[in-house]
């Protein structure tokens, strides 16, 4: 179940970002993971994003109780287009879901790309 609510976000957080949503980027994420994003949304220019998923795996990592989180990482990989003119292109993540143990809501707290 976790995984594919993990793929779901994942999902969901791209499409908010093509479209600059930060109203859905702010629900999807930690507040620090939001800030970083919004500080970069400017960054990517006027012109829209479009990202196509072309594939996408999901594998879990762990699921760990730190502190007051509960906190799972996953390794997502797959193709995406981004541009007509590059094509498709791999790409691997890993990202840090946060949520409270009581079963909140997960949200990306940190993303690191390994390709």
């Amino acid at each position: 179940a976790l995984l594919g609510s993990a793929r779901h976000q994942f999902l969901r957080l791209q499409a908010a970002w093509d479209a600059g949503d930060l109203a859905t980027l702010r629900s999807l994420t930690t507040e620090a993971m939001f800030a970083e994003l919004a500080a970069e949304l400017p960054m990517c220019g006027a012109a829209p994003n479009r990202t196509d998923v072309l594939s996408l795996e999901a594998h879990l990592i762990s699921v760990e109780v730190v502190g007051p989180l509960e906190l799972a990482s996953i390794e997502f990989s797959g193709v995406v287009r981004e541009s007509e003119v590059l094509g498709a292109m791999p790409f691997r993540e890993v990202w840090m879901l946060a949520r409270e143990p009581a079963g909140g809501a997960w949200r990306l707290a940190r993303q690191q790309a390994l390709l």
